[in-house]
């Protein structure tokens, strides 16, 4: 039986977010974190400056889209996540039935058969070559076989448009690209294989048990609820992947219901982890929150850390726990960081001076000035 608070702890550590665990290269943030979510690049770009000593964006985009070291793409469940090299074989393979789906259901809603696909792609490889395209060039070029598409709705689109969509659901086409400033996308299209080669084909099977055994490396103790929900199999290829997998301990956490899994040395280590304050602003879907299904490890009963929109939101972290939301309104003179706790929070020593500096700090990553805070206790 282990303490949920020591858990809480442990994983803070193996995530870079305790101030002795941070490390000096975003990259190999990354690669612990497996798969970062990415489908807004700010809260992406501040999760990762919370986990590294110094992060250059310059820099990191330089990587993401000039190198061959990670991809921003369609991974798991479907989301623009930023992925290392060295996983995107697996991930690939465990996704490509959920991508394929999503788009052949893009292609049908939008009447573009598989004749016109064909057509369209294959014209949209040949003008780009190994060379970057925004949509509005490669709409240009396509002109003789391009044509407007209303739906039912009135909605508008052009067809190339909705091919290029479905390329990058197939990892044919990649879109980003450095633009005048952090974090500006620029929406340039190139190829995958320009960029990567030819991505190396491995099972299924293989592909599930790889990216289980990265998943409780990094993310346990965890549940098979929680690797079915971060990978987005089933539960009976998540729990069949983890009866493989060797070296794995099984736990109970204090106060939580259910059966944890974690590495065995994490479980002697665990046990020795001294104990000590801590508040976190962490970003929307930040994988401390949204790797996991079941939230009572680190949510306090009657509260939640996920919106409607199936996002996670922006939460306050004290000692690992969620106990606050907190947001960045634009104000008239200067930008305010509204940090609000829930009601029962925990007690500890300097809390509001550990709340305030952790409010400014995000409030300039994301503005680049200063900004008021305005904390709710």
């Amino acid at each position: 039986m282990l303490e949920k608070e020591a858990a809480n702890r442990l994983i803070m550590a193996k995530s870079h977010l305790l101030p002795g665990t941070k490390l000096e290269s975003a990259g190999a943030v990354l690669r612990d974190l497996v798969a970062l979510d990415a489908n807004n690049l700010e809260d992406a770009y501040f999760s990762l400056y919370l986990r590294t000593r110094s992060f250059n964006v310059q820099a990191f985009e330089k990587g993401l889209y000039k190198g061959t070291s990670m991809a921003r793409i369609k991974g798991l469940k479907n989301y623009m996540q930023v992925i290392p090299a060295e996983y995107l074989a697996a991930v690939r393979a465990v996704t490509n039935g959920d991508r394929e789906a999503a788009a052949r259901n893009l292609l049908r809603t939008w009447g573009i058969g598989d004749g016109e696909y064909a057509q369209v792609s294959g014209k949209i490889l040949e003008v780009l070559g190994n060379k970057e395209k925004t949509l509005v060039q490669l709409k240009k070029v396509l002109a003789p076989v391009s044509r407007d598409i209303v739906k039912r709705k009135k909605e508008k689109a052009m067809n190339v448009s909705i091919v290029a969509q479905a390329m990058m659901d197939r990892w044919i086409l990649l879109r980003g690209g450095i633009g005048r400033n952090p974090g500006e996308n620029p929406g340039r299209f190139s190829t995958f294989q320009g960029r990567f080669g030819k991505n190396p084909e491995i099972g299924r099977d293989i592909a599930i048990s790889t990216m289980a055994g990265l998943y409780f490396q990094e993310y346990g103790p965890a549940t098979a609820v929680d690797l079915s929900w971060w990978l987005g199999i089933t539960l009976g290829e998540a729990s069949s992947s983890i009866n493989k997998l060797k070296g794995l301990a099984t736990v109970e956490l204090s106060g939580v219901n259910g059966q944890f899994f974690m590495p065995e040395d994490d479980e002697r280590t665990v046990k020795d982890m001294a104990s000590g304050n801590s508040v976190i602003l962490l970003p929307r879907d930040d994988p401390y929150v949204k790797a996991y299904h079941d939230h009572d490890r680190f949510v306090p009963q009657g509260h939640s850390a996920m919106t409607k929109f199936g996002e996670s939101a922006s939460v306050v972290l004290l000692n690992g726990t969620v106990w606050g939301t907190w947001s960045i309104e634009k104000e008239t003179l200067r930008d305010v960081c509204i940090v609000s706790l829930f009601e029962g929070h925990p007690e500890m020593a300097g809390l509001e001076d550990l709340i305030k500096k952790a409010a400014e700090e995000a409030g300039f990553f994301y503005t680049g000035r200063p900004v008021d805070v305005n904390a709710n206790f």
